[in-house]
């Protein structure tokens, strides 16, 4: 074959390797292919190619043909020396037979040529033993000239699939990054076209990837114009706009989440478009919604609000435990299915946890038939130990209709005992690092505990500490019974029955409604127009109109006019009482209050004002009550808590001074209600006579 047909056939074969090599976008399929096709060209017997490792001097290889892969891969093949780093001086010409490798791999021939990039060589292609009909040969010149010719397009072809697969990876790479976070994102161009949706925010939104990429985002959140406005925005203020507890409508399901929206930039700092960043919260309102079916809510927003409360531990808290337990239910169950047994069960605490939630109680626990409760843990109230009487009170009363119900269809009434106590506890987290449960312990527990076991069916039992906490409000009545002994303690323990709650469920809300407000809101330098002097005022009417003969009807209107009555000290001193009638009459039509009533309590609330001028016997009663303190033995305490209010304002007040003040009003006053004229009048005529005897 002479130069020019040699020459035609090398042009022809580099064309067809040429166009076959680059149709590929996976290096591995294309230096198989190259290979391959070296190889069958120039009639090797064998072959490999070694490609540099990315920061490293070593090549390895990575395509092979008709070689012991296991002998390959445990030559090291090294640039800076061997045959690899004297054909990276030989600037694209071939070397031949390199002796110490064709040893190990126990070849006659080898041919080797440059795969290589802009500066360095990038790969080797080794081919071995040209085979012809008269057996295995060395390669020629020609061979050789083919073999620089191949290595060159190889080159090419190599770097531009090493580009697009680099770019691949790092998409592939970006990808993994955004569907690895938990924060979808969406992307748009500079004409607002989304160009861009992770798996994560398609997840969120419950939109499909296909139907977002390419349309306009007006068009695909048509549902959501709140979140159209903020893309707006951006695009036109180029800034940051972020959003908690988005609600987006655009999905087949609609998603709460924590949005951002920012500019998406260039390099040169010019916006191309904006970038939605979305949180996806549903999650946290499933975790809350299936939480609280085993856990009191209270708990669930506490620890979502406070991480810190995961860890085991405690703090000691002032709580108010109630436990109820039902009577004889062990012997009961004994002629029951299992499955009815449950069902039995599952219908009481249905029952009585929704009371408990209703009074803002923590459901500690439920142990066989035994609820624990805990009021002031996590969260503390100041009316704890009064939501725990009141749960036990309404626990008793929905057993009645309860049981009316079990009674038609022919199964046996449920009776339960209650315990209640208020102390000092360790409130915390208590368990192991994999199981803890938030809980109290302490003597305090135990003896709720102990309460619960002595009392009998349908008795509510509490301690002595929980008839002082609410004596302040004077709405419970308590029966004092015999002391008991209980385990764990030395001495007999006083306890209590809780017979009934004096106030209407009006009377209750009104009175959660103003001693928030007063305990909030009011002047801390009122000493003595404080909650105390409220509640004292509260709790008097009612023992005064008991004595009296009131009416429940008239109960009712004098006991939120005793709470009210002094509300305006939440605005001004001065006239405050018209500003209380207004206060009463924001709120009392809400509570089921009608005009008649509301200005019947309003005109209690002026019967209060100095000088007292009450008109009929219910103004007379809170009137009364309003100045109970002076025919009192804690006249003096009291009256030190107006002498230092009064004094806040008026500095230059002295005692002696203020002791006068008090001679002239008691002088002054006198009490309305046959009532208070027979209890108070002699202990404040001996209050005043004892002032007088100061100065004489």
């Amino acid at each position: 074959m002479n130069n020019s047909a040699l020459k035609q056939l090398e042009l022809e074969t580099l064309l067809e390797i040429t166009n076959t090599l680059f149709i590929h976008d996976n290096l591995d399929d294309l230096l198989h292919d190259i290979l391959i096709r070296t190889c069958g060209i120039l009639d090797a017997s064998s072959g490999f190619i070694l490609i540099e490792e990315k920061n490293s001097d070593l090549f390895v290889p990575k395509a092979s043909f008709n070689l012991d892969e296991k002998i390959l891969s445990k030559i090291i093949f090294n640039k800076k020396r061997g045959f690899l780093h004297s054909l990276a001086e030989r600037n694209n010409t071939c070397l031949h037979n390199e002796k110490n490798l064709l040893d190990k791999l126990n070849k006659s021939f080898s041919l080797a040529a440059a795969v290589n990039g802009k500066e360095k060589m990038l790969g080797v292609i080794l081919i071995f033993d040209k085979e012809q009909r008269i057996g295995i040969s060395d390669f020629s010149d020609v061979d050789a000239a083919m073999l620089s010719a191949i290595s060159i397009q190889a080159s090419v072809a190599y770097n531009n699939t090493f580009l697009l697969d680099s770019l691949l990876e790092a998409k592939r790479f970006n990808d993994h990054i955004m569907e690895s976070i938990q924060t979808g994102v969406v992307t748009t161009n500079l004409f607002g076209e989304i160009d861009y949706i992770s798996n994560t925010a398609v997840k969120i939104l419950h939109l499909s990837a296909n139907d977002c990429i390419g349309n306009h985002y007006q068009i695909i959140f048509e549902k959501d114009p709140e979140l159209i406005e903020l893309l707006e925005k951006v695009d036109l203020e180029n800034r940051v706009y972020s959003e908690k507890n988005f609600l987006i409508k655009s999905g087949k399901v609609t998603a709460n989440v924590n949005l951002a929206i920012s500019p998406l930039l260039d390099d040169q700092g010019i916006q191309i478009g904006s970038v939605i960043a979305l949180e996806d919260i549903s999650y946290l309102d499933k975790l809350k919604s299936t939480f609280k079916k085993y856990v009191s809510k209270q708990i669930v927003d506490k620890i979502l609000e406070n991480e810190d409360l995961l860890n085991l531990g405690g703090q000691e808290l002032t709580v108010t435990t109630l436990f109820s337990d039902i009577r004889g239910f062990t012997r009961m169950s004994e002629n029951m299915l299992p499955i009815d047994v449950v069902k039995t069960l599952n219908a009481y605490f249905d029952l009585m946890i929704d009371v408990v939630f209703k009074h803002n109680g923590t459901l500690d626990k439920i142990i066989g038939d035994e609820l624990m409760v805990i009021y002031g843990a996590p969260i503390h109230g100041h009316d704890d130990t009064k939501r725990a009487l009141l749960t036990a009170i309404e626990m008793q009363k929905l057993l009645i209709d309860f049981n009316a119900a079990r009674k038609e269809m022919g199964m046996s009434p449920i009776e339960i005992g209650i315990g209640i106590n208020r102390g000092k506890t360790i409130a915390g987290n208590i368990g192991s690092k994999e199981q803890m449960n938030y809980t109290v312990i302490g003597d305090a527990v135990n003896l709720a505990s102990r309460l619960c076991s002595n009392a009998n069916a349908g008795q509510i039992l509490v301690s002595e500490a929980v008839v002082l906490e609410v004596e302040k409000y004077g709405i419970f009545d308590f029966e004092k019974l015999q002391a008991i002994m209980v385990k764990g303690k030395e001495k007999e323990v006083q306890i209590f029955s809780l017979l009934k709650c004096n106030c209407t469920p009006r009377v209750l809300a009104a009175l959660d409604l103003v001693v928030s407000d007063l305990l909030v809101n009011l002047d801390p330098k009122l000493y003595y127009h404080s909650i105390s002097h409220t509640l004292d005022v509260f709790k008097t009417c009612r023992l005064i109109a008991l004595s009296e003969g009131v009416s429940e009807a008239d109960m009712e209107l004098l006991q939120i006019a005793a709470l009210f009555h002094d509300t305006g000290f939440l605005e001004k001193s001065v006239g405050h009482e018209e500003i209380s009638c207004q206060i009463a009459q924001n709120n009392l039509f809400g509570l089921g209050f009608n005009k008649s009533q509301i200005n019947a309590i309003c005109e209690m609330i002026r019967a209060t004002k100095i000088p007292q001028q009450p008109t009929n016997l219910l103004e007379q009663i809170i009137a009364d009550a309003d100045l109970d303190y002076l025919g009192r033995s804690d006249f003096p305490d009291i009256a030190s808590l107006l002498f230092k209010e009064l004094k806040h304002k008026n500095m230059s007040l002295i005692e002696a001074d203020w002791d006068q003040i008090q001679i002239k009003f008691l002088q002054s006053h006198h009490y309305f209600t046959q009532t208070s004229l027979n209890l108070r009048s002699g202990l404040k005529n001996k209050h005043l006579q004892s002032l007088i005897n100061k100065y004489s």
